[in-house]
């Protein structure tokens, strides 16, 4: 008897997927100082946040534009944000320790996976059975429904959940295995809580102008991003 894990996450370089596993192979054998391990793990998990940035931002920007003035504006945002990441990413591993770099590289390494079919390789975490459900069936039903009015609500709803759990596993997951000074960690939560609402308000007020046709290009993206693989049991 087989069951399937399902998975949420985006596609990312074939070869950065090698150079993370072995960078993580070398943080467990300790081949080189803490110093060095550390920004050889903040280089991978930057350019790991580039490829997230192409998936959640850029992809479905394409797919469907924003106006001039919005996505000028948009666009300087996200400039600006990705620069604090990156800097934030360099700070948060300089400060780690040998034992803490080797628990961050084991978690790291639990959402490198490879594509069983097409053998691309994928930064992903694991979604229940009923949010991988609820995600195909509304899929199906914007491309089945002409009538954005009657789904576009759940389809908010699902993604501010997607979002929650990115934001969880992505940040809360990581942070919480290592000791951080209240004052920083308290400020860094702050962050990221006022990032998730924006979030939120962003795809409310985008997703409601919305045409159905671009909706229904905006699924494909979406599709994408979820994956299942079967497993014995």
């Amino acid at each position: 008897m087989s069951e399937k894990t399902a998975y949420w996450g985006f596609p990312i370089r074939n070869e950065l997927h090698e150079e993370a596993r072995e960078t993580a192979e070398r943080i467990h054998r300790g081949d080189a100082g803490a110093k060095r391990l550390s920004g050889d793990a903040a280089n991978i998990v930057i350019q790991l946040t580039d490829h997230g940035l192409e998936s959640y931002y850029q992809r479905p920007t394409e797919i469907v534009p924003l106006s001039g003035g919005m996505q000028k504006t948009a666009d300087s945002g996200i400039k600006a944000v990705m620069s604090a990441i990156r800097m934030v990413i360099r700070q948060f591993f300089s400060k780690r320790s040998e034992d803490e770099l080797r628990e961050l590289s084991t978690y790291l390494e639990s959402m490198l996976w490879v594509h069983p079919e097409t053998g691309e390789a994928h930064l992903v975490f694991t979604i229940d059975a009923d949010l991988h459900r609820r995600a195909t069936d509304l899929i199906a039903q914007t491309r089945n429904d002409s009538n954005p009015e009657n789904y576009i609500g759940d389809v908010i709803d699902t993604l501010c959940e997607v979002v929650e759990l990115s934001i969880h596993h992505y940040y809360h997951q990581p942070t919480n295995k290592v000791a951080m000074g209240g004052v920083t960690k308290k400020s860094a939560d702050m962050g990221i809580s006022t990032a998730e609402k924006g979030i939120r308000r962003l795809l409310d007020k985008l997703l409601r102008s919305l045409k159905h046709e671009q909706l229904v290009e905006l699924s494909h993206h979406l599709e994408s991003l979820i994956h299942d693989e079967s497993r014995a049991s």
